[in-house]
């Protein structure tokens, strides 16, 4: 695997998802998205899709104890956040058969983006990079087109 200097987080997190997630969720969170985004595979050139995380990691990188680490899990996993599944690809659905499993793979899940996000009124959402394309539009986070200013004579 490939060493990355930085980590490409998605903006559907800051922009939908941040508001939705609690204080341990958003760092066991930001460590998954990191064991797998932040890590290319050398052969495939792609990042990799699941990593294998102790909870004895995560207590270490989050700060957190293992019970908020536990508890957190099972949140992200409830709100299909994450997914996760044993040695053997097996889904891991609970807390109790997770306990039990000796190695568990975690993965992210992004089921939103932006091609495919909008708002309520149907206006597309803000992105850091704008493109012009027929899938994107330049509005504000609020789905308003940006005001027009022209000069007018008193």
């Amino acid at each position: 695997m490939s060493y990355f200097h930085h980590t490409n987080v998605p903006n559907i997190i800051f922009d939908i998802h941040l508001s939705k997630l609690g204080y341990a969720e958003l760092k066991i969170l930001l460590i998954v998205i990191r064991q797998t985004f932040g890590w290319i595979d050398k052969k495939t050139g792609k990042p990799k899709e699941w990593d294998w995380i102790s909870n004895q990691f995560f207590v270490k990188k989050t700060g957190l104890s293992r019970r908020a680490v536990s508890d957190g899990i099972a949140s992200l996993y409830f709100k299909n956040y994450i997914s996760i599944k044993n040695q053997n690809g097996t889904p891991m659905h609970t807390s109790k058969q997770r306990r039990h499993a000796t190695k568990l793979f975690y993965s992210p899940i992004f089921i939103y983006t932006y091609a495919n996000t909008t708002l309520k009124d149907g206006k597309y959402l803000h992105s850091t990079i704008i493109k012009h394309t027929k899938e994107y539009r330049e509005v504000t986070t609020l789905g308003l087109s940006k005001p027009n200013f022209k000069y007018r004579k008193p």
